[in-house]
């Protein structure tokens, strides 16, 4: 399946809004700390327009696919950024620093890797059209 940029985007949101929400609700209790929820919505918020370069980079190769390999190093360089933006701009309600690299890894890592798991397999069984059509979920 080679996704669109409108199955992108609704595919990031829905397991960002479910799966990720939950990792950010383990880490927010383990730590007493609501700041998982601003990273969240800033790994989002960029993953929005991440994914509209994503496309673009992917129109480029001769089959328009994106190997697995690409997908990781792409969530690599997704969380590097979040993290640069975190440790010297901040997000609003975190001041720049706040959250450490170790911590921000877990979390970011964590979410990644469920959301990534979740399209390698879940999504393509609860939902075969979403496998056929681009990514789109309605």
């Amino acid at each position: 399946m080679t996704p669109v940029l409108l199955g992108r985007w609704q595919t990031r949101i829905l397991l960002l809004a479910t799966l990720g929400a939950i990792v950010a609700a383990i880490f927010a209790a383990a730590r007493s700390d609501e700041a998982f929820f601003v990273v969240l919505a800033a790994v989002a918020l960029l993953g929005l327009v991440w994914d509209v370069l994503y496309i673009a980079i992917q129109r480029l190769r001769w089959d328009r696919d994106w190997p697995t390999s690409f997908q990781v190093a792409a969530g690599l360089i997704e969380g590097v950024l979040v993290f640069l933006l975190l440790e010297y701009t901040g997000l609003p309600g975190i001041d720049s620093g706040a959250v450490g690299l170790g911590i921000f890894s877990a979390h970011y890592g964590s979410t990644w890797l469920l959301v990534f798991l979740a399209t390698q397999g879940p999504m393509r069984v609860l939902a075969p059209h979403w496998r056929y059509d681009g990514g789109r979920l309605a």
